[in-house]
């Protein structure tokens, strides 16, 4: 874990212009671990929080990604036409969020609006499939980090 924090914060600092850009890569790693997403979907009630952090490491490429930096966007998200949504506007056409704890919140969102199809951990990874990802290879990436 300290490997991957080294890596994103050596990334992000490269990415960062300024001071003021540097302290705030500074304080987002120090607020997101794999511990700290966990509790936080678990206190707010997400289902599956095994695979939901699994598809948050794919989405960012393991918290490096330019959408989740830029936007805050653990998920990829895009912004919603119809569902009630955390997000504060679009950036490089995805959703942008003020903070990661947002983007849980707007995942939850989604989340509850289709949770009826899905009431086994077998058919939410039958419905990620269909309906979520695009790479077709997205449940067995999620099987080999959980």
């Amino acid at each position: 874990m300290k490997k991957v924090v080294l890596t994103i914060f050596l990334s992000l600092v490269v990415l960062s212009n300024t001071k003021t850009q540097y302290y705030e890569v500074y304080r987002r790693i120090n607020l997101l671990s794999e511990n700290t997403l966990l509790f936080k979907m678990k206190q707010i009630g997400i289902l599956y929080p095994e695979i939901v952090l699994a598809q948050a490491k794919i989405e960012t490429g393991n918290f490096t990604s330019v959408i989740f930096i830029e936007n805050n966007n653990l998920f990829g998200m895009k912004l919603p036409e119809r569902r009630r949504t955390t997000a504060i506007g679009e950036n490089r056409n995805h959703a942008k969020y003020t903070s990661w704890v947002q983007s849980l919140l707007d995942y939850k969102i989604w989340q509850d609006g289709m949770i009826h199809k899905t009431p086994t951990k077998r058919s939410y990874l039958s419905y990620l499939r269909r309906n979520y990802a695009e790479d077709k290879n997205y449940i067995k990436k999620i099987k080999q980090i959980i």
